[in-house]
């Protein structure tokens, strides 16, 4: 699985200390740190990054005109202690535009973001590996995993948990089963039960009430089955 790329740019130590340490939280990522962003631009020219978070207010140039001086830019998420630069950020098609100090709920919900984005911008390109950038962030033991959504077998639901089923692994995370099935594509995942969500292209084969999924036999509700057998079919 590739890595994401994530450049800091903050003229501030401790701000970038926290941006590293939130995604130091997460797997797969490699992280590059810059105070100076002359030297990010310099960077910029001979590396390709997946996500910025750049600061505004720096010296000798600024978030705003390094912005405008890169050609075809990644992903970018301000994060800045003003409000006043809102507008013009979002003009320059930033993602998104964090206030600090910025709440780790809060940077997720601009990271799950920048992950969409390149997902996105993968498929629509030419790179025919674009689908193992589609996957999951699962809280697993006070750390995010990353697991990639062609690798899931089967989600089940063990009340306020799930359990996140790959052929190597498995995960358990704190959340329910409809919000991570509202996360997965529907052409390629069901919730056949109350209690499971399947991925369609992982059925083995179907027995009475009953999916084979990895040598698992998983339930089907009688209310589901016969959708299940129009998409399989399909």
């Amino acid at each position: 699985m590739k890595k994401l790329r994530c450049l800091i740019l903050d003229d501030e130590p401790l701000a970038v200390d926290v941006m590293e340490n939130y995604l130091q939280r997460l797997d797969d990522i490699d992280i590059q740190r810059s105070e100076n962003a002359v030297e990010a631009f310099q960077l910029l020219q001979a590396e390709r990054f997946d996500i910025i978070f750049l600061d505004i207010e720096m010296p000798f140039l600024t978030g705003i005109e390094l912005l405008k001086a890169i050609k075809n830019p990644p992903a970018v998420i301000i994060t800045t202690a003003y409000r006043d630069y809102a507008v013009e950020s979002f003009e320059l098609e930033v993602l998104d535009y964090l206030v600090k100090p910025v709440s780790f709920p809060r940077f997720m919900k601009a990271f799950e973001r920048a992950l969409r984005y390149n997902a996105d911008a993968r498929s629509n390109g030419d790179d025919t590996d674009a689908q193992t950038n589609d996957y999951l962030f699962l809280k697993v033991d006070r750390k995010f995993i990353r697991v990639a959504v062609k690798d899931i077998l089967y989600i089940e639901s063990l009340k306020d948990y799930i359990k996140v089923k790959t052929a190597d692994s498995a995960y358990v995370s704190y959340q329910s089963l409809s919000s991570v099935t509202d996360k997965l594509p529907a052409e390629k995942f069901m919730r056949i039960h109350r209690s499971f969500t399947i991925a369609l292209d992982k059925i083995a084969g179907i027995e009475g009430n009953f999916v084979n999924i990895d040598k698992t036999l998983i339930p089907v509700s009688r209310e589901q089955k016969q959708d299940l057998l129009k998409k399989i079919r399909k």
